[in-house]
């Protein structure tokens, strides 16, 4: 399976260990430990014992977090939400935490779906009020010039969209930044911070339309 090569490196060098230490330390060799930490693929029962060694040495990780790619995740998130809209999270489930808090900026008599949004019921609900006045682009194009990248137990993901309020095309794309967290593998935080001013201004005008 695919691993979390980031999340690797950064709780080896936590610990103060080299790629020979770890190799070491884990009974492997440090060809190996390149490969993980480049986040290829890697047998579970490898993982199992890094995740092993770490917390032998008060690291606190699991053979979960080391086997899920936040940033390759975050990019399957965001495909299914071009291509599913509002039932992103149900065709997510196998990685999507019954936890999981949605975050979406700004001013709530704005923007129906801003606030914060805790626990799976709510979060469906947060993506089914953005998607109810939010109108994605026809494919997943964009998706092109979108960057996605693993800070360890999480993604940060940053771009530009066509993203518009319905019936409201924008003449120009709107700036975003999304952070998202995960824990033992599942999807635990989705924070949106897209520009709320140009937002709002969009939102604005497809209200006055009306």
């Amino acid at each position: 399976m695919s691993c979390n090569g980031k999340l690797i490196s950064k709780l080896r060098k936590q610990l103060g260990w080299t790629q020979n230490d770890l190799a070491k330390k884990s009974g492997f060799t440090e060809r190996l430990i390149v490969k993980a930490e480049a986040s290829q693929n890697i047998s579970a029962s490898t993982l199992h014992i890094i995740a092993e060694t770490f917390l032998e040495a008060g690291a606190q990780v699991t053979a979960a977090d080391l086997s899920a790619d936040p940033a390759a995740l975050a990019k399957e998130f965001f495909l299914a939400m071009y291509q599913h809209g509002p039932r992103t999270l149900d065709v997510n489930a196998h990685f999507i935490s019954p936890d999981l808090v949605v975050h979406y900026s700004g001013d709530p008599s704005v923007f129906p779906f801003a606030g914060t949004h805790v626990g799976i019921d709510a979060a469906r609900r947060a993506f089914e009020l953005f998607y109810s006045v939010i109108k994605a682009p026809d494919d997943a194009s964009e998706m092109e010039n979108i960057q996605f990248i693993s800070t360890g137990h999480g993604a940060l993901v940053w771009g530009e969209t066509w993203a518009h309020p319905i019936g409201m095309p924008m003449n120009a794309a709107m700036k975003f930044a999304i952070k998202m967290d995960f824990d033992k593998g599942m999807l635990t935080v989705f924070d949106n911070r897209f520009d709320t001013f140009e937002g709002a201004k969009f939102f604005g005008n497809a209200l006055n339309a009306e």
